[in-house]
């Protein structure tokens, strides 16, 4: 596509692959704070579900809290590698207005789903915030399925 023809896109569609580059960024730097920390990168979490500190589940329980641990330590390694792969996909197919890529990143709007429903179906302890993700996970969605619907005729023109 020629510069000029550039300049005449919307600017969503022009810069939608901006957004996804940084959302996988921040999904990168929290999936690699999850393998390096585990729970003690976010021990809202745990307190959330099990009403019982982080620290003094530890304590308590400490097979199960070791377990809690290695779940989210695994969780953070499939998080990373899907940002990383995301990455890849963005600032090359995507920016190329390839439309597989428009397809492919859509696991973005999708796993924010699957991560608020995750936690809004959770036996979460009253008394306790809601967890993190839960409040972020709109967030997410809503930007990258807007990135998405806006970006939708860069990548299928009318004909």
């Amino acid at each position: 596509m020629a510069s000029d023809d550039a300049h005449k896109e919307p600017f969503v569609q022009r810069n939608a692959w901006i957004v996804f580059l940084i959302v996988a960024g921040i999904f990168t730097l929290f999936g690699v704070g999850d393998v390096i920390q585990g729970m003690d990168a976010d021990p809202a979490i745990a307190e959330s579900i099990t009403g019982v500190d982080w620290e003094d589940l530890q304590k308590t329980s400490p097979s199960i809290a070791n377990l809690i641990d290695l779940m989210v330590r695994a969780q953070g390694s499939s998080i990373t590698v899907l940002s990383i792969l995301s990455i890849a996909i963005t600032v090359n197919a995507f920016r190329r207005s390839e439309q597989w890529a428009w397809y492919a990143l859509w696991i973005w709007p999708i796993l924010n789903v699957a991560i608020f429903l995750s936690f809004f179906t959770a036996d979460r302890q009253q008394g306790y915030a809601a967890p993190p993700p839960m409040l972020s996970a709109p967030v997410f969605f809503s930007i990258t399925f807007l990135a998405l619907v806006l970006s939708y005729r860069k990548f299928f023109p009318k004909t």
